[in-house]
């Protein structure tokens, strides 16, 4: 293996770890890997249809956790309002305190919102498992997206 070869995979083995360490931007990082590859080969060995796909898979992998997290809310139950606080109550509460904040505020705003509408705590506790289990799903996709990416990169290069 040469040297392009071996920074590319580290690369893309970080996009791997970043789909289990929340800090690392797994599908970002493996699609930088692919475009590393491509430049420092000149653009001979993997050229724009490859990366045209692993751009989209990218962009689905990077989002999954917004809409399987709405998604797996609305289906337990979760108003559209507690779905759509939830989104900025992360944001808010991922720039406050991180990546917890994320799942702090998130489900927190899940539940002051249903709180508000049902005052039924049932209903929030469903709503805020919804919320956690399309989270979870999406780091599986997203892991499942990353290894997709890796074999159409390693089909543009013909190993």
């Amino acid at each position: 293996m040469n040297e392009i070869a071996i920074s590319t995979a580290i690369i893309m083995l970080a996009g791997v770890l970043g789909c289990i360490i929340p800090a690392l931007p797994g599908p970002p990082l493996v699609f930088i890997g692919a475009l590393f590859y491509a430049y420092r080969t000149e653009w001979t060995q993997v050229s724009w249809p490859p990366l045209l796909i692993l751009f989209l898979l990218m962009v689905v992998g990077s989002t999954s956790n917004i809409w399987l997290s709405y998604f797996g809310a609305r289906k337990s139950g979760a108003s559209v309002w507690a779905s759509v606080a939830a989104f900025f109550g992360g944001l808010i509460g991922l720039m406050i305190l991180s990546l917890p904040g994320l799942f702090i505020g998130a489900i927190g705003a899940i539940a002051l919102v249903e709180y508000s509408r049902h005052k039924d705590w049932g209903k929030v506790l469903k709503a805020s498992g919804g919320y956690v289990a399309g989270y979870l799903l999406s780091l599986v996709v997203e892991l499942l997206i990353c290894l997709a990416m890796i074999a159409v990169f390693l089909l543009a290069i013909r190993l």
